[in-house]
């Protein structure tokens, strides 16, 4: 069995991050010697909101406690454990806050409070007094817990959606430079692999060749930064005197002399290159970057000259850069799912009769696991489709490698090609790399295969639906699709996904605005009787470009 593994994540909205701490504590109260104690977990909620203890029950869920009785609280609190629980054994993390949150927002939507709050129309007759004779979910607070954390995505975020307008806004934060200074534009980008270049520091470096006849090396230092050894246009700018450094071969070999007054600022020094001796003289204009110094004797025209100088921002505070921090939304909209499945008189009690079974609510749970796959695979379609955009190919080679290594062995290269489609995703999302995979049967069979000390099975039995395999080198959840990932003879694909550090870098958001809810239909006079399923969420890509790269296909080839 695959150790649970912390989750990395940083949790930028204030709410998602009470639910994190809340869920902890919770945890660490209500569960005794690995049991449940009901007892336990109601005092904890009891202390939590009559006490000032650092932790907060978050505003939704005290909600759905306030709408029902102590029993029914416990009960609430229970599915909430439990499904954390569930999660963490499916998918080896920890449970993440968003899909917590995700799931307290989906039991709130069930509540009375919610519904004249927002003006939603009745889907059943339950409230905190009494639940409708003839509902199928008297506790559907309780049930949309489960299927939330259920039906999770393990690589997806959640944002909760407005239950009134069925749309969720997505906040992206980012960062430009305020002017045209150093390396960057005004407008460009600091996130990221943009981060690091020359922008908020003094120093300015340029490179010069000797001059092939005289050995003059000649320049000027300026405000603009357009290479990492050169100056290009931009305005001449004003040094701190006495400091410039002048390089040869990247060694300090002069220096300015002079370290007070104006204008011109005598520069000496010598270097040794390949065993001669060369004098460096001249000077640097500390007014205006201007620089032209001698060698003798002449320095080889193929050695580069670097002069580093520092702006004087108190004598050029007009040159000070500034950073813009921006915040952009974007809007996914919720679309709705439904279907229905009856049942007559006569299918129904011969079932019952004749197997013990109720098709009634055989077809309810049906209607239930074809949601939660059909979005599930709408997901890794919408992935594969963008994976185009990370592409690699891992030879299997096994006509050729097969005399020496047998399958497992030969899979341990793969960990080049996932790592260099990892380090791409990072790159191009400007915030994580993989974290998930998934594979078909072929390729399972042989990663199944693999030492222990390089794939760490899950222990869960093998299923005909998408379940997790185990983590592969240490930091990959694999998972079997039966769909999807392309197999055909002597070829297999990997699709991966990175699960980012923050809701607004992943690449696919989800969110529900009305949780999965099912209706009983009334007997028509047909005598059939059925089920309604209805639900409403948004499963988007992330609207964000740069967010939306977070997904790869790696391409196996000359398999056995």
């Amino acid at each position: 069995m695959t150790p649970i593994k912390r989750t990395n994540q940083e949790y930028l909205n204030k709410n998602t991050a009470e639910v994190a701490v809340f869920i902890e504590n919770l945890k660490d109260n209500a569960v005794k010697s690995g049991t449940f104690d009901s007892a336990a977990a109601m005092d904890f909620i009891d202390t939590a909101s009559n006490q000032n203890t650092g932790v907060k029950i978050p505003e939704k869920l005290q909600v759905v406690l306030d709408n029902v009785d102590s029993k029914d609280s416990a009960r609430i609190t229970r599915a909430l454990l439990d499904s954390v629980n569930v999660y963490e054994s499916q998918h080896g993390v920890e449970a993440p806050a968003d899909v917590i949150e995700q799931a307290i927002h989906s039991a709130y939507a069930t509540t009375d409070t919610a519904r004249r709050q927002h003006k939603l129309p009745t889907l059943d007759s339950a409230d905190s007094n009494h639940h409708d004779q003839i509902s199928l979910q008297p506790n559907r607070a309780v049930v949309a817990i489960l299927s939330a954390m259920g039906d999770a995505i393990p690589f997806a975020h959640y944002l909760p959606a407005d239950i009134g307008s069925n749309e969720g806004i997505l906040a992206i934060m980012s960062h430009r430079a305020g002017n045209t200074f150093g390396q960057y534009a005004e407008g460009g980008s600091l996130d990221g692999v943009n981060s690091g270049d020359s922008y908020i520091s003094s120093s300015r470096v340029n490179k010069s060749m000797p001059d092939s006849g005289t050995g003059a090396v000649t320049g000027a230092l300026t405000s603009i930064q357009d290479t990492e050894e050169t100056c290009a246009g931009g305005v001449n700018i004003k040094l701190l005197r006495g400091r410039s450094i002048v390089y040869v071969n990247g060694i300090p070999a002069a220096k300015e002399v002079d370290s007070s007054g104006t204008g011109n600022s005598t520069v000496s020094g010598t270097i040794d290159v390949a065993g001669t001796s060369y004098s460096i003289g001249g000077a640097i204009n500390t007014d205006t970057g201007v620089y032209a110094l001698t060698t003798t004797p002449k320095l080889p025209d193929t050695v580069p000259v670097i002069v580093e100088g520092f702006i004087d921002f108190e004598r050029a505070p007009e040159l000070t850069p500034s950073i813009i921090t921006a915040v952009n939304t974007y809007k996914l909209y919720a679309k709705p799912w439904r279907v229905t499945t009856y049942q007559t008189m006569d299918s129904r009690t011969q079932i019952a009769n004749e197997l013990g079974l109720d098709a009634y609510s055989e077809g309810v749970i049906s209607v239930q696991t074809q949601f939660g796959n059909e979005r599930h695979y709408e997901v890794l379609r919408k992935g594969k489709r963008i994976a185009v955009n990370n592409q690699a190919t891992f030879d299997f080679d096994w006509g050729a490698r097969s005399q020496q290594l047998n399958k497992s062995q030969i899979m341990i290269d793969l960990a080049s090609a996932l790592g260099a489609v990892s380090q791409q995703m990072a790159i191009d999302t400007m915030d994580h790399g993989l974290t998930h995979l998934y594979v078909g049967k072929n390729l399972a069979a042989i990663i199944q295969g693999m030492p222990r000390e390089v794939f760490e099975p899950s222990g869960i039995s093998e299923r005909a639906c998408i379940y997790r395999l185990g983590r592969l080198f240490g930091r990959y959840e694999v998972y079997y699709s039966p769909k999807v990932v392309v197999e055909t003879s002597g070829a297999s694909q990997i699709l991966g996904f990175g699960r980012a550090t923050s809701v607004p870098m992943n690449p696919f958001v989800l969110g529900d605005a009305v949780p999965p809810t099912v209706l009983p239909l009334a007997l028509n006079a047909d005598l059939k009787q059925g089920a309604a399923f209805y639900a409403r969420n948004f499963t988007a890509v992330n609207p964000f470009q740069q967010a939306a790269l977070g997904c790869a296909l790696i391409n196996v080839t000359n398999m056995p």
